[in-house]
């Protein structure tokens, strides 16, 4: 599919920090661990997309220039000549994903390049083999975690990032599908670069209508498109810009909340809870819950690790929460570059945990590995068939799956 400081102890009740959860709790609960396959060792992009390029019914990886075969993923075949990239420098597809660009009924392959660079789609050729027609889909797509999401009503999945100091949006010419994207600024000119961090959509304030998010506030959707008005802007302060943002209800009291990393290459991940306006305001406020801290020596639920460079929201364990899901981003500028670059590549998924009486809400991290991490952005899906979701890496470290296991 095409396809988002005010509190940081606080947040954390004794279970959170702890780890432990109510005997009975324990008991009612299946033991959660992922079996980790390494797919490639080799570096061909920071990123990675799934879906079912041979039509076999069960999903592939497509990292870079290359997929594998699923479920086993040892079967590789070139979607353009390989390369694999000296792991100190860069590979030219930061962002991956994959779908239908030409209605074909292929999934098709989309690479977006080093930030302020190109944009592409490749075209699937089916039984025929061979090499993958590559199309433009923009010339210029700033920001570090551009991603496709569903942000207009009864319209495919658009991607959203900055372009020429503006934020926006690109969409498909209908019935041209080789041609170039068209971008719908929403901002004024701004500070907008293209290693500008932390972008992503969500209905923020309830209207039925996706917002568009930065890490400096939100941009409120129309109500008409007609003319490409800009939209209306609302200041927050949701961090110095991590990676892909969410909106999600976390703590069900009926306002979205924000979900971010709060600075890709340092520290910290957190939600923002909404609350009403105050007295004689018309903008909501919010509330800063921490569940990596900004503090590099803080540890929450005796975690803390630095550069969470990709998120992603994914119900992991089955109990129809959305947790959050985000590693150490490998090397991003090196070796030597960075907090602690050369600390442990670690891949977590915080288990989002509401109290039935009080309402409280609590993350309760869970390592999936010390050897991976993430990259600029990575997929949850099912990769095997079992109704399970998994885990897909592409990174410096390599191309990795993490299969789900579960015991009574």
């Amino acid at each position: 599919m095409i396809l988002s400081v005010t509190c940081r102890l606080a947040c954390f009740t004794i279970a959170c920090v702890s780890g432990v959860l109510p005997a009975k709790a324990v008991a009612a609960q299946p033991a959660i661990t992922f079996k980790k396959q390494i797919v490639d060792g080799k570096f061909y992009a920071e990123s990675i997309a799934a879906a079912d390029v041979n039509q076999d019914g069960q999903p592939d990886l497509v990292v870079g220039s290359l997929w594998w075969a699923g479920p086993v993923f040892t079967k590789k075949t070139e979607l353009r000549a390989p390369h694999a990239y000296d792991k100190e420098s860069y590979s030219d597809a930061f962002i991956s994903d994959a779908g239908d660009v030409d209605g074909d009924g292929l999934p098709d392959a989309i690479q977006i390049g080093w930030p302020g660079r190109p944009a592409h789609w490749l075209k699937n050729p089916g039984k025929a083999g061979g090499d993958w027609p590559r199309f433009l889909i923009h010339p210029y797509v700033g920001t570090e975690s551009p991603h496709f999401v569903k942000l207009l009503a009864g319209q495919p999945d658009v991607l959203i990032f900055s372009a020429y100091k503006k934020i926006g949006y690109a969409t498909r010419q209908p019935g041209k599908p080789e041609a170039p994207w068209s971008f719908h600024a929403i901002s004024p000119e701004g500070a907008w670069q293209r290693y500008t961090h932390g972008i992503g959509a969500g209905d923020i304030n309830g209207d039925g209508r996706a917002d568009l998010l930065t890490y400096n506030g939100w941009w409120e959707q129309p109500a008409s498109l007609a003319g490409d008005p800009l939209w209306k802007f609302h200041a927050a302060d949701f961090g110095k810009g991590g990676a892909q943002m969410y909106v999600y209800d976390v703590n069900a009291d009926g306002r979205a909340d924000v979900i971010t990393s709060i600075e890709a290459h340092k520290y910290g991940v957190s939600w923002f809870e909404q609350l009403a306006p105050a007295a004689g305001a018309t903008e909501p406020t919010w509330r800063e819950h921490a569940i990596l801290s900004r503090e590099p020596a803080e540890k929450l639920g005796d975690v803390q690790f630095s550069q969470p460079h990709a998120t992603v929201l994914a119900d992991i364990d089955g109990d129809g929460l959305l947790d959050v899901v985000t590693g150490k981003r490998h090397w991003a500028h090196g070796s030597k570059g960075d907090p602690e670059p050369n600390a442990p590549a670690v891949l977590y998924w915080f288990k989002l945990n509401r109290d039935p009486v009080t309402k409280a809400v609590t993350y309760t991290p869970r390592l999936v590995d010390d050897d991976s991490g993430v990259g600029t952005q990575f997929v949850v899906t099912d990769l095997n068939g079992d109704g399970l979701p998994d885990i897909a890496v592409g990174n410096k470290r390599g191309v990795f799956a993490f299969i789900q296991q579960r015991t009574p």
